[in-house]
């Protein structure tokens, strides 16, 4: 049996990989990284599942860049939701189930890391396979909640112009220090964001 020493913290592995705790927990929800539960309910990680996940995933150049947006646009995106009466309003939200929410929350979970790849690695198409197949997804959930185009499309527009701002504001604090072209990272997230969008249209449209 191994020993327990192997196990880590969260926080810990977050640092281990080089991501944000957020990513780790992401990845551990939607059953990417495996994990054990303390009797506290606390999440730990094992060293060896740690090690193998970073010789499948060796880090890209700017990806501590690429983490920081995506994780400001989480916040921001849970800071709404956890505004329950503000998105009460909204009348796309208000037509969701709870089902439908849910798994709205958890597909946007896999865009993130979508998003991350695509920022981190341009060149490679998975991030932009990814925009497709989870366009494609949200497309089938909202159409299957009876909503329509037009509502499908502001709730993801609410949502997604969080990650637009996450780089403005991104861009504005690390003026004149930053690795990485900011005008750049803005092309790429609206190159992705469009081609979830495309995908849900075809959904409707099909």
């Amino acid at each position: 049996m191994r020993s327990s020493s192997e196990w880590v913290s969260l926080g810990e592995a977050a640092k281990i990989i080089g991501v944000h705790p957020a990513t780790i927990r992401n990845w551990a929800e939607r059953g990417d990284l495996p994990f054990r539960r303390t009797p506290g309910g606390h999440r730990r990680f094992r060293r060896s599942d740690l090690k193998e996940w970073l010789i499948r995933h060796p880090p890209h150049p700017h990806a501590h860049e690429a983490q920081l947006v995506v994780q400001s646009a989480l916040g921001r995106t849970r800071l709404e939701i956890a505004d329950r009466h503000k998105l009460s309003e909204e009348a796309w939200y208000q037509q969701l189930s709870e089902a439908g929410r849910e798994a709205m929350r958890q597909h946007g979970l896999r865009l993130m890391d979508g998003l991350i790849r695509h920022l981190t690695a341009p060149e490679d198409d998975t991030g932009l396979l990814m925009a497709r197949e989870i366009g494609t997804v949200y497309g089938r959930v909202l159409r299957g909640e009876n909503l329509s185009l037009a509502m499908a499309l502001r709730g993801y527009l609410y949502f997604s112009d969080f990650l637009l701002e996450a780089v403005l504001q991104m861009a504005e604090t690390n003026a004149g220090r930053a690795a990485l072209d900011w005008n750049d990272i803005l092309r790429r997230v609206n190159t992705f964001t469009r081609q979830i969008l495309l995908s849900m249209i075809a959904v409707y449209e099909g």
